[in-house]
């Protein structure tokens, strides 16, 4: 309970350096403050705050390199993707949306590079290029099978901080963090929204054409198994992660699917 107690105190600190880091009068006057992915943010500072042989100094950078890397990466995903735009206040908004998510980008090299933490920058450099691909892929491959998209969307979702979780740790929590980050994902949005988002942009792939067995409750508790069943899975240098998935269940009182 100390490590959970110490990760939790860390957060408002931690959230404070991001926040004064994102902070852009200019930016901000004109879109709106960059959202900060809770399940991811979560999820880093428990992967960096496990690595006991880091300094404070090297823990603060990793957190707020990686974080400014996700958000970077979440602000040109809301660049609109047609073409023109309808008015210019709509064209100078688009710009903006990708001129500040080069902005964020660009932070996250400067943070480290003045530390001198480079084989982390490659390290995040090496995750940006992957999400790259897969993005095109899924852009560009227009016959995709359900499950293989679904697969590539995983895959997209988790693919920071799951080079992160290599770096610092071992490469068989791979699966735990890709199905763990969906999984929170789907329940998520089910409870706001009544359904998955990934429901929506399948539909808006295929043009309503094709069916959607899948994107249900019921794969959301697909995920939530695979998640359990990869820990049981787990050597015993591993099994911190498991602390904190139960804790995440916990603090919010999740009931299980299973």
């Amino acid at each position: 309970m100390i490590v959970l107690t110490t990760f939790m105190t860390t957060d408002k600190g931690y959230r404070k350096i991001l926040e004064n880091k994102l902070h852009d009068s200019y930016i901000h006057k004109h879109l709106s403050y960059p959202v900060i992915d809770e399940e991811k943010w979560n999820l880093l500072l428990f992967l960096v705050e496990q690595h006991k042989s880091l300094s404070p100094l090297q823990r603060e950078k990793y957190i707020i390199s990686t974080m400014l890397v996700q958000i970077a990466l979440d602000t040109h995903d809301f660049v609109p993707i047609k073409q023109n735009a309808d008015t210019e206040s709509e064209m100078i908004e688009k710009q903006l949306q990708v001129l500040s998510g080069d902005y964020y980008s660009g932070l996250y090299y400067l943070l480290l590079a003045e530390a001198g933490e480079i084989q982390f920058i490659q390290i995040l450099a090496n995750a940006i290029r992957e999400i790259n691909e897969l993005k095109v892929t899924l852009y560009y491959e227009d016959q995709l099978p359900l499950e293989t998209w679904l697969n590539l969307k995983m895959k997209l979702n988790a693919s920071l901080l799951v080079h992160v979780a290599k770096y610092l740790h071992e490469p068989n929590l791979e699966p735990i963090i890709q199905n763990w980050l969906m999984y929170r994902r789907l329940d998520t949005e089910e409870a706001i929204y009544g359904y998955s988002l990934l429901r929506t942009e399948w539909e808006a792939r295929n043009n309503k054409a094709a069916s959607i067995p899948l994107i249900d409750e019921k794969l959301i508790r697909d995920y939530e198994k695979a998640v359990y069943r990869a820990i049981s899975q787990l050597p015993a240098s591993s099994m911190f992660i498991e602390q904190f998935i139960y804790s995440q269940e916990t603090n919010e009182r999740r009931t299980s699917r299973l």
